[in-house]
């Protein structure tokens, strides 16, 4: 490590350096952790026999599952949660033996379903509450329930397209809430759960006074927060961080962890005062500018520096800092502007007042793009969900990884990545 009074550090050379120390870092082959023959899928925890599962965690026998929890004996679900014996369902919670339903909580038995709560044997139901022995919403006896499921041969596709039909039609027919939201004050968005004063938040609970969250659907939102997701868990006062947990007054963030005071960082874990910094952990004895440890004098300058010439790059957030292509003159406006033009999308929108008060306080450069065109940056800052065998570059070891075996980064199975960490 360079001696603490003469650090190399340019704010003409932030980028470049910042790139080329994002590169020569190592990155983990799979976030898989405390499960056990999980090998294929990615951020999957405490889960046993589980296949291409991702963001998911406590599932057991689950295939191809994508942010749910509690699953078992599951296939083909998104977003849902404690469930049991599902096939292609979205959105449910506290189902047993289910197919193919939508929104459905607290249901036995049922399948080709929308937005049924504590209902059994059902076919082809929406909206239903407390109810047993239907299909398509028309009440049945047991006897004649039993019978008409005889008639309903589920691996005829041609029975199939037909129930699909009228379920379709019997939904447009059914009124719905206007928005998915439980114990919620002043909130816009889609299924927010245990919120208030949230602005524009998907998939997102306990999260208060934010905006534009999304996939924070872990144990914990945000606080005071804008720009965050996927899965933000446990975030205070924090902007532009994804798939990281447990932060304080940060921003620009990717893939970290009990970080505080930190801006620019992807990698890095139980640290504090860092800036532009890749794959380092404990580092609370002072402050760092690109892994370089510097006098505290010298930090504070040198980072306003830095931040003046980003903001003369058009540098807007982490993604840009890490792949924009800088010859490029994006469009760029006056901070005056509430009502805006997207750069990358040219669709307008416009910055609420307790936004701009958040970017004012915080000293955060009015977003040149859309909240959706941001959100989509932050989720491809990840990798496809494709696995691929390959090797650790450092152990040598067999991985199945969503990092291709000619990739240009540094990859390392999880027990050689905090190994090596700085």
């Amino acid at each position: 490590m360079p001696n603490i009074s003469s650090p190399n550090i340019s704010p003409q050379t932030f980028i470049k350096d910042f790139r080329d120390l994002f590169l020569k870092s190592p990155q983990c082959g799979s976030w898989t952790r405390a499960s056990e023959n999980c090998d294929y899928g990615d951020i999957t925890t405490v889960s046993k026999d589980c296949y291409m599962c991702f963001n998911s965690g406590n599932c057991r026998n689950a295939y191809y599952c994508e942010d749910s929890r509690a699953m078992t004996d599951s296939t083909d679900c998104a977003f849902c949660e404690n469930c049991e014996l599902v096939y292609e369902c979205v959105d449910c919670d506290g189902c047993y033996d289910c197919n193919f339903c939508q929104d459905c909580h607290n249901c036995r038995n049922v399948q080709f379903a929308y937005d049924l709560r504590r209902c059994t044997d059902c076919v082809g139901c929406v909206g239903l509450r407390d109810k047993q022995f239907c299909i398509f919403n028309e009440q049945y006896t047991k006897e004649n329930y039993e019978e008409a499921l005889q008639k309903l041969d589920i691996t005829d596709t041609k029975i199939l397209e037909k129930i699909s039909e009228q379920l379709e039609e019997l939904k447009r027919k059914t009124p719905r809430m206007f928005v998915h939201q439980f114990d919620t004050t002043n909130c816009t968005g889609d299924y927010i759960y245990h919120s208030k004063n949230c602005h524009m938040c998907f998939d997102t609970r306990h999260t208060e006074d934010s905006g534009y969250i999304n996939q924070a659907n872990l144990d914990m939102g945000t606080k005071d927060s804008y720009d965050c997701g996927p899965i933000p868990t446990g975030m205070d006062l924090c902007y532009d961080a994804a798939y990281s947990h447990y932060l304080f007054n940060c921003k620009f963030i990717y893939w970290c962890g009990n970080l505080k005071d930190s801006e620019y960082c992807t990698n890095c874990f139980e640290s504090e005062h860092l800036f532009g910094c890749h794959y380092l952990q404990h580092k609370r004895d002072g402050f760092y500018i690109l892994n370089q440890k510097v006098e505290e004098e010298f930090y504070w300058k040198m980072i306003a520096e830095i931040k003046a010439e980003l903001k003369k790059e058009g540098i807007f957030t982490i993604h840009d800092l890490l792949f924009k292509d800088l010859e490029k003159n994006e469009k760029t406006l006056s901070e005056n502007e509430q009502v805006r033009s997207c750069a990358i999308c040219s669709e307008n929108f416009e910055l609420t007042k307790n936004e701009i008060e958040f970017y004012k306080k915080h000293e955060i450069t009015f977003p040149i793009y859309c909240p959706f065109c941001r959100a989509d940056q932050r989720i491809h800052l990840r990798n496809e969900r494709k696995m691929y065998k390959r090797i650790c570059d450092s152990c040598k070891k067999s991985l199945i990884s969503t990092y291709e075996p000619d990739s240009k980064f540094i990859v390392h199975c999880l027990d050689c990545y905090w190994k090596h960490m700085g």
